[in-house]
C-alpha cells in the first residue's frame, strides 16, 4: 500500500525535507516493534507457514516446526507442496494457494502434512495473501490449527456412523423408510425377508403399493409430526402371506429440524412366540449396542436419579455403573458451577423440550474435570409418557483444553496490545472509541473509561484536523488503509500531542469491516522541533525582507523570485510588479544588459562574482541608480 504522509510547507509552498528526517528519527521504533512482531509470530502457539511466489517456504515459525519435525533451516525455500504436503491432497492444496496468489483467500482449509518421522499432522488453514508495502502479492502465508486429534475423532464417528448403517441393514428387525413423498428410501435386510421384495425392487417405489395396509395412514401422520409407536400393521407379502408387525413410525428431520420423511422400525409379530424372541433378541442387541458403544451414553428417571450409564461413561469418569445407578446425577457428578444450568437443561428434557450439543463438565472420581458434548432427549415410554433423559456425548475434553489455549492466547494479546509502548486506539463502524491501551491513556491523560464510547474525531481531534481525519477512518472503514498520517491529539490537561498513526481497517472473523485500529508513535517533540525551524524560516524571511540593502535574486530562467523592501525602495517598483519580471531586460540599463547577463548566466553555473557594479532603472524618470557591491553568490540567483 502506497504510504500517505503529510508533508510540511514553507513559506514560499514548496515542500520541506521535514518528514524524510522525522522517518529517520523513528526508525529504531520501526526496528523495535518489527522485531517484537517477529518474536510473537516465532513464538505463536499456533502453526505460522508461508510461501513466496514459487511456492518456496519463506515462513515457518518454531510451532510449525514442532509440529512437523523440520527446522526453519530443513524447510526453508523448499516447495511447500511437494515436501510436505500428503500426495492425495497436493492438488487441491496447489488450487488454494494459487488462488490465494491472485488475492482469493481461503479461511478452515483442512490439509495433511507429512512430518519428519513419517506420522501425518491435520492442519485447519487460514490461507491469506501476502503483500509488500506496494500492494503487490509476493506471497502466501498459512495462520492454522493443529485438528489432528479432533481429525481422528471425526473418523472414529464416521466409522461408528458406518456402523450404524451396517447395524440397521443387518439388525433383526425390519426397518424402513419414505421420503416426504412416500417413496421407499430405507429398506432392510429383515424387511426384504419379511415382504419378499427385495431392496432393489423397494428403493423409490411409493410404499402404498408395495404394502398394501393401513401403513400409509401412519407414514402421512409421521410426515406431519405425529409419529406413532408400536401400532400393528397387516400385510401379505409376495408369497400372499399375512404377516403382522408392530411398527415405530418415527419423522426423520434434518439439521434444521425440518421433517424430510419417516423411519419405520417394526418387529415381526406373526407368531407370539416368534415375537417373544425376537423382542429379547432386539432388546439385548440395543442394550449391548448402548453399553459398548464408543460414545459416553447415561440417563436419568424423572427425579433426576442416575438409570443409564454405558461402558463410556464409566471409563471417563472413574464410577462403576453399581456406583452410579441411583445416584443424583447433578448434585454428583457435575462441577459446582454448572449445576444450576445442567438441572435447567435436564429440568427441559424433562418437559419435553430437548437440547443438543450442551457442554458440561464431568467431575472425575479422581477429582479431574471432563468435558462432554451433550445432546439431552426427552426419554418416553410406549405411552409417550416422559419416564427421563438420556444423554449421547462425545467428549470434547481435548477440544475444550484448546479453545482455553486459544483464550490464553488471545488474554496474552491483549496484553500486548494494553501494555505495548506506543499509543494503540480504535474506533467502531460509527467512530465510536472501542480500543484504547495504556501508553495511549498516558499520551492523552484520559483514562480508558472516559474514552470508551466517545466519538474520536469531535473528541479527542483538535477542531482544524476534524475533517481530515474523519476522511482517514472513513477510508479505512471502506478497506482503504492509511500508514504515516499525522494527527493531533487534544489531552485532558488542554495540551496538543502530535500523533503518526497508521489507520488500519479491523474485520472479525468473516472478513467483514467492524472498525478501524490506529498504532501510532508520538512524534510530539520531533513536531515541536520541525515548527522550531519553521519559525527560524519565518524569521530569516523577515531579516531579508527588512534588511537595510538591497536584496534580489532570479531563477534559473532569469525571472526575479526575490525583491526586498530596499530594492524596492530604491527602485520604485513594488514586488508585486517585479516578481516574476525578466531582471535584466526589465530593470538593467541597456549598455549594461549584456554583461551583466554574462555575470548571472556563470552565477547559475556555479561561477560566482563579487563586488560588480550594474545599473538599475528606477520607475521614476526612468533613471538609473548604481548597485555597487552586489555579492553575487546564489542569492542573486535562486
Amino acid at each position: 500500500m502506497k504510504r500517505q504522509t503529510p508533508a510540511s510547507v514553507g513559506h514560499d509552498g514548496n515542500k520541506t525535507e521535514k518528514k524524510v528526517k522525522r522517518t529517520a528519527e523513528s526508525a529504531p521504533l520501526h526496528l523495535d516493534m518489527a522485531h517484537e512482531l517477529r518474536k510473537l509470530v516465532d513464538s505463536a502457539n499456533a502453526p505460522i507457514f508461508g510461501i513466496d511466489v514459487e511456492g518456496k517456504v519463506n515462513e515457518w515459525n518454531f510451532k510449525t516446526a514442532e509440529i512437523t519435525g523440520y527446522s526453519q533451516e530443513e524447510a526453508f525455500n523448499k516447495p511447500l507442496v511437494q515436501t510436505f504436503i500428503a500426495p492425495r491432497l497436493r492438488e487441491s492444496v496447489h488450487e488454494v494457494l494459487d488462488k490465494a496468489l491472485r488475492g482469493e483467500e481461503t479461511a478452515n482449509y483442512e490439509l495433511e502434512f507429512d512430518t519428519k518421522s513419517k506420522d501425518t499432522r491435520v492442519l485447519l488453514v487460514n490461507a491469506s495473501t501476502r503483500r509488500d508495502i506496494e500492494n503487490n502479492i509476493v506471497g502466501v502465508v498459512g495462520v492454522a490449527q493443529d485438528v489432528t486429534e479432533a481429525t481422528k475423532h471425526d473418523r472414529a464417528v464416521a466409522t461408528a456412523a458406518k456402523e450404524l448403517r451396517q447395524l440397521v441393514n443387518t439388525a433383526n428387525a425390519p426397518i424402513f423408510g419414505v421420503d416426504r413423498n412416500g417413496n421407499v428410501n430405507e429398506w432392510n435386510y429383515k424387511t426384504a425377508e419379511i415382504t419378499g421384495i427385495a431392496r432393489e425392487e423397494a428403493l423409490a417405489k411409493p410404499l402404498a403399493q408395495l404394502l398394501k395396509s393401513s401403513v400409509k395412514e401412519i407414514m402421512d401422520k409421521a410426515l406431519e409430526g405425529e409419529e406413532t409407536s408400536n401400532f400393528e400393521v397387516e400385510f401379505e407379502n409376495r408369497d400372499n402371506e399375512t404377516k403382522h408387525i408392530l411398527l415405530n413410525a418415527t419423522s426423520r428431520r434434518d439439521e434444521n429440524a425440518k421433517i424430510v420423511g419417516v423411519l419405520g422400525v417394526a418387529q415381526d409379530v406373526t407368531e407370539v412366540t416368534r415375537h417373544d424372541r425376537e423382542v429379547a433378541a432386539m432388546a439385548n442387541e440395543l442394550r449391548q449396542l448402548i453399553n459398548t458403544a464408543n460414545a459416553p451414553i447415561f440417563g436419568i428417571n424423572v427425579d433426576g436419579e442416575v438409570n443409564e450409564w454405558n461402558d463410556k461413561t464409566c471409563e471417563i469418569t472413574g464410577y462403576s455403573q453399581e456406583e452410579a445407578m441411583g445416584k443424583h446425577l447433578v448434585s454428583t457428578f457435575i462441577v459446582e458451577k454448572l449445576r444450576n444450568s445442567v438441572k435447567r437443561v435436564l429440568d427441559d428434557a424433562l418437559k419435553g423440550t430437548e437440547t443438543s450439543n450442551y457442554e458440561l463438565e464431568f467431575r472425575t472420581k479422581s477429582e479431574e474435570s471432563r468435558y462432554l458434548l451433550v445432546n439431552a432427549t426427552t426419554r418416553r415410554n410406549a405411552d409417550q409418557s416422559i419416564v427421563g433423559v438420556v444423554g449421547v456425548a462425545q467428549d470434547v475434553t481435548e477440544a475444550a483444553k484448546h479453545d482455553r489455549e486459544v483464550a490464553s492466547m488471545a488474554n496474552e494479546l491483549r496484553q500486548l496490545v494494553d501494555t505495548a509502548n506506543a499509543p494503540i486506539f480504535g474506533i467502531d463502524m460509527t467512530g465510536l472509541v472501542n480500543e484504547w491501551n495504556n501508553k495511549t491513556q498516558e499520551i492523552t491523560g484520559y483514562s480508558r473509561d472516559d474514552a470508551i464510547g466517545k466519538p474520536l474525531v469531535q473528541k479527542f481531534i483538535v477542531e482544524k484536523l476534524r475533517k481530515s481525519v474523519q476522511s482517514v477512518l472513513d477510508n479505512a472503514l471502506k478497506g482503504i488503509e492509511t500508514s504515516n498520517y499525522e494527527l493531533e491529539f487534544r489531552t485532558k490537561s488542554n495540551q496538543i500531542r502530535y500523533l503518526l498513526v497508521n489507520a488500519t481497517t479491523r474485520r472479525d472473523a468473516d472478513s467483514n469491516i467492524v472498525g478501524v485500529v490506529g498504532v501510532s508513535q508520538d512524534v510530539t517533540e520531533a513536531a515541536k522541533h520541525d515548527r522550531g525551524l519553521a519559525a527560524m524560516a519565518n524569521e530569516l524571511r523577515q531579516l531579508v525582507d527588512t534588511a537595510n540593502a538591497p536584496i534580489f535574486g532570479i531563477d534559473k530562467s532569469g525571472t526575479v523570485n526575490e525583491w526586498n523592501n530596499k530594492t524596492q525602495e530604491i527602485t520604485g517598483y513594488s514586488g508585486d510588479e517585479a516578481i516574476g519580471q525578466p531582471l535584466v531586460a526589465k530593470f538593467i540599463v541597456k549598455k549594461l544588459r549584456e554583461s551583466v547577463q554574462r555575470v548571472l548566466d556563470n552565477a547559475l553555473r556555479g561561477e560566482e562574482t563579487s563586488n560588480y557594479e550594474l545599473e538599475f532603472r528606477t520607475k521614476k524618470s526612468r533613471n538609473s541608480v548604481s548597485a555597487g557591491q552586489c555579492h553575487n553568490k546564489k542569492r542573486c540567483g535562486k
